[in-house]
């Protein structure tokens, strides 16, 4: 199972063309998940990165301006 991710850019070469990649090992599968750190693989160059895992909960520019409006 592949996962494609958008907005994610490759360290090495700059290609948005990323994707989530298997987490091995203790180190990989129990700490970094634990402080929200993900494996990605760049399908352009192949390397392979980690990136802090973005939350879903973070509000969105346009809603931080509205929101400033209104104090």
């Amino acid at each position: 199972m592949e996962y494609k991710v958008e907005g994610r850019k490759c360290p090495e070469c700059g290609s948005r063309n990323t994707r989530r990649s298997h987490m091995w090992g203790l180190w990989e599968v129990v700490v970094l998940r634990a402080i929200g750190v993900r494996a990605y693989r760049c399908e352009s160059c192949d390397r392979r990165y980690y990136e802090f895992q973005r939350s879903n909960a973070e509000p969105k520019k346009s809603d931080e301006k509205e929101n400033q409006g209104k104090r």
